[in-house]
């Protein structure tokens, strides 16, 4: 499924009514009569109506994961009753797609509270495709990656679209090099609602959910209103890494007349955890053997692993306004401004590698028993704008539209004497010659970018069961840094200094994709379509930038697959050919000083390509067995042709965290006051590293079962859930020190471990 509407419409009728007054942005959003449904993915969406067309037949109804007889590239909807019945009560964007196939992720501590791990897809790591929440892709100003805690708890999710593919050109993000998972809010219903939540599981987890639906008000003309609270604590899995969490989330939905709508939204969230950034999340093997796989930190006072040297602070803010208007009976409006805000405070020690009482932290000079540690902080704000123009004509519909957005950052880290709570000057003059006075800073970092693009895409009908929809992009980025003082590497050594500099990327990029209805229930279709990744900022971080010349890393995507939907049974397969260039590594550049610094350089091209699949059958009785499963590589295809720089090609090498494969499988019952489900999902070997010279370290294998209860009586429903059943803890993340050579060596880096059993008991009550 390409995320553009209508482009590349995974689930809409394909004859929509031309005339069609616009309708809500949003999960669940119920269209206005004679609405014309849009498709899902990142753009202006009417998901209620993708996910009842996807939803034909019973069994793609009841599926954990389904696609849907429109699509046009792989995809995976995810309803709002397997979030709602059967992934975790306190957990975040991440858990509610790990069921999908081709995905992997899981996280390493128990609670649902702070950032213990981040979602791949197909191995694309988070950073190289998209997340967008209501159509409007956000991440990191650094790199586009993501906080999986941060943003959006589970009770913020309506609908997740697991789109595995650039989409169409009207998806408009940073990344969609590597496809997008599509998140959207829930709906705003249209009587008054209310829902309360209390749920109370291991690790003395406590989280609270209110959910209120005022209805349509008609003292405002039919406006309705969703308000969300969300809030939870816990002591967590990992030794004294407890916290809370709280999320607020309003929506207000304003129909005017038959041809106007304004949606307005607001999510703010705030978090506190204790967690060691020096070197975490994860244990060396030594901590592994003395204190097991919980322990993180400890309630020592003026030791390196205290919890009080070791903690995040974080706020955000996701605020958006959509206005849709019908101006004729064919030309439709959109318009959607944004802003998101992301600020977090760190406090920790240099080093948590050590045994207790053994510190290993560097110290000041002046006091050998004294902690050494830093204080960080990273504030970005981001604002954009989306505009979109749909012409629906006689024989397709044309759209048209595009973003613009720019980004404004700080970032330091600052070191400090934990001990007494004063600045560490780490750097002087004498040894880090750029500066011009001593410094505790390591990074005192601006940065900033605008973005412009645009896009026009054109969904042709020659038949009424064929849909062939030709897109372009044209992406303008530029990006500028502005450190007063940076990590550089200068001649070989590291050392302090300034950095100004700037860099501009520009790239066209090209789609097809061809849907073509065999029958009503049974679909085939292809995609060819490009994709590009800009440079992480970290790139701009060496003297002499602009003699870089780095260019975005880019895909080719070849993807095709068939789709059916009928009765008691939905299936559907496709394979992907996908190759990367312009893979970026590190190298040495000449500086301006005649010296040679390090930075990154095309090292040459990558080859993905797998298969994937998912079924459902649903039995007469309220009974839904389904499996999924993907197999996945990412190979070194060739060395880049710039070999003069100084960069060895590998081809044939698997690139790191690419898991083999992917399956999972399980039964979901529903009928009459009860609903159970038993699912299991295993993600396949993978490779960690680079360690010494190169070395990768392959990791086993890991899996989980998750099963849930739940009887519903009279307002209320008891909920049971418990995951990861059989208590398994097999390494899921492994950082290399750099000098060793197998894993489970003395010297090694950081293990993480999958996070042990979790039990949850959730009651909820329901008052209309």
């Amino acid at each position: 499924m390409a995320a553009d509407p209508g482009t590349s419409n995974p689930a809409a009728p394909s004859a929509a009514p031309a005339t069609a007054p616009p309708t809500e942005s949003g999960a669940g959003a119920a269209s206005l009569p004679g609405a014309q449904t849009t498709g899902a993915g990142a753009e202006g969406t009417e998901v209620q109506s993708v996910v009842v067309t996807a939803e034909r037949s019973i069994a793609a109804k009841t599926a954990p994961t389904k696609a849907s007889i429109d699509e046009t590239q792989p995809e995976s909807i995810i309803s709002h009753d397997f979030i709602e019945q059967v992934t975790p009560e306190t957990g975040n964007i991440s858990t509610v797609v790990f069921i999908a196939p081709s995905v992997s992720g899981i996280s390493g501590n128990g609670g649902g509270i702070g950032n213990y791990f981040s979602t791949t897809m197909r191995g694309f790591q988070d950073g190289e495709y998209n997340v967008t929440y209501d159509g409007i892709a956000f991440g990191d100003t650094n790199n586009p990656t993501h906080h999986p805690n941060d943003y959006f708890p589970t009770s913020t999710i309506g609908v997740a679209v697991v789109d595995r593919g650039p989409g169409a050109a009207g998806d408009l993000g940073q990344a969609n090099y590597g496809g997008a998972i599509h998140y959207f809010s829930p709906d705003v219903l249209n009587e008054f609602n209310v829902e309360q939540k209390f749920t109370y599981g291991s690790f003395d987890t406590e989280a609270a959910v209110t959910t209120l639906n005022t209805g349509q008000i008609s003292q405002l003309g039919g406006g309705k209103l969703l308000v969300n609270l969300d809030e939870r604590n816990s002591d967590t899995e990992l030794s004294y890494s407890g916290g809370d969490a709280f999320n607020q989330l309003a929506k207000f939905v304003l129909p005017v007349g038959d041809k106007f709508v304004l949606t307005a939204f607001a999510s703010h969230a705030w978090s506190r955890y204790n967690f060691p950034d020096s070197n975490g999340p994860g244990e060396t093997l030594q901590q592994t053997e003395a204190y097991g796989k919980d322990f993180q930190l400890t309630n020592i006072p003026d030791e390196e692993h205290w919890y009080k040297y070791n903690f995040e602070r974080k706020q955000t803010w996701f605020d958006y306004i959509d206005i849709k208007y019908q101006v004729t009976p064919t030309l439709s409006f959109e318009d959607e401004p944004y802003t998101y805000f992301y600020s977090n405070k760190t406090l920790s020690s240099n080093d948590n590698s050590g045994l207790i009482g053994a510190d290993t932290s560097p110290t000041k000079p002046a006091d050998g028993t004294d902690i050494g540690g830093y204080k960080k902080r990273n504030d970005y704000t981001v604002y954009g704008d989306v505009i979109r123009l749909n012409e629906q004509l006689p024989f397709g519909v044309i759209k048209i539209g595009g973003l613009i957005e720019s980004s404004y950052t700080y970032r330091q880290k600052a070191y400090y004497d934990l001990t007494t709570n004063t600045p560490d000057i780490e750097y002087t003059p004498a040894k880090d010659p750029l500066l011009s006075a001593p410094s505790n800073c390591k990074t005192c970092e601006f940065s900033s970018w605008i973005q412009e693009q645009g896009f026009i895409d054109f969904i042709w009908t020659p038949l009424d069961n064929l849909k062939i929809s030709p897109g372009f992009k044209y992406v303008n980025f530029k990006r500028d840094i502005d450190a007063e003082e940076d990590t550089l590497t200068v001649n070989g050594a590291s050392t302090i200094g300034p950095v100004v500099g700037s860099n501009t990327y520009q790239h066209p990029l090209y789609f097809l994709t061809v849907n073509y209805k065999i029958l009503p229930w049974y679909s085939v279709y292809a995609q060819y379509a490009t994709s590009f990744l800009i440079p992480q900022l970290s790139e701009l971080q060496v003297p002499g930038v602009n003699l870089q010349h780095l260019q975005p890393e880019t895909t080719t995507n070849y993807q095709a697959g068939m789709v059916y939907s009928r009765g008691k049974v939905t299936m559907d397969g496709d394979y992907y050919l996908i190759n990367a260039a312009n893979t970026n590594v590190a190298c040495d550049i000449p500086d301006p000083n005649g010296g040679v610094d390090a930075a990154s350089c095309n090292a040459g091209s990558v080859r993905y390509s797998g298969f994937e699949g998912e079924a459902a059958y649903a039995f007469p009785v309220g009974l839904t067995l389904f499996v999924n499963g993907s197999t996945n590589g990412a190979r070194q295809a060739a060395q880049a042709a710039n070999v003069a720089e100084g960069i060895a090609g590998n081809p044939g090498r698997t690139l790191a965290y690419v898991p083999e494969w992917t399956d999972a499988l399980g039964a979901l019952y529903a009928h009459g006051p009860w609903h159970a489900s038993l699912t299991y999902k295993q993600v396949g070997n993978e490779y960690a590293g680079p360690g010494l010279g190169g070395l990768q370290f392959k990791l086993p294998s890991y899996d989980t079962i998750n099963a849930d209860a739940a009887y519903s009586f009279s307002r209320f429903q008891l909920k049971l859930q418990v995951f990861n059943l059989l208590d398994k803890r097999q390494i899921v993340d492994y950082v290399p020190s750099g000098n060793e050579t197998a894993l489970f060596q003395s010297n090694g880096g950081f293990y993480t471990y999958q996070s042990g059993r979790e039990i949850q008991l959730t009651l909820v009550g329901k008052f209309r």
